[in-house]
């Protein structure tokens, strides 16, 4: 899996190790993942499948602490698994007109992504990453 991400070079690094974790709990290996700031106004994160096995996935980093970046990750990568396993890209296409609230994906995206991210945060040592002395 070649992942590219371009958020905020002060936690990239733990951003890339986040990605990984969920691609292997969530059971999904896409061929390759890019991950950068967009400064969005009506959302904060956006999964798009780029074609077979990319995906790009925009995430709002402005005025946001990293814990609400890294649920919004984690919210974006269900979705990548939905699109690879559950045929979410042609499910989109037909039901689009289903209300998000009413949405089955945004619900299991919702519901996983802060336990995914409670999971994650207990792998982690304090000093992951060696100090700049």
């Amino acid at each position: 899996m070649i992942v590219n991400i371009e958020l905020d070079d002060s936690y990239d690094w733990l951003a890339k190790e986040f990605v990984e974790f969920l691609a292997k709990e969530l059971s999904i290996l896409p061929r390759s993942l890019d991950i950068v700031s967009e400064d969005m106004d009506e959302n904060v994160g956006q999964c798009i499948d780029v074609d077979e096995g990319s995906y790009l996935i925009l995430i709002k980093t402005m005025n946001r602490d990293i814990g609400r970046v890294f649920i919004t990750i984690a919210h974006e990568m269900i979705h990548v698994k939905q699109y690879m396993t559950q045929e979410l890209g042609r499910i989109l296409d037909e039901h689009s007109h289903i209300p998000y609230e009413d949405r089955w994906w945004e619900t299991e995206a919702y519901e996983r992504s802060v336990p995914l991210l409670e999971k994650f945060s207990e792998t982690l040592t304090f000093f992951s990453k060696p100090l700049d002395v």
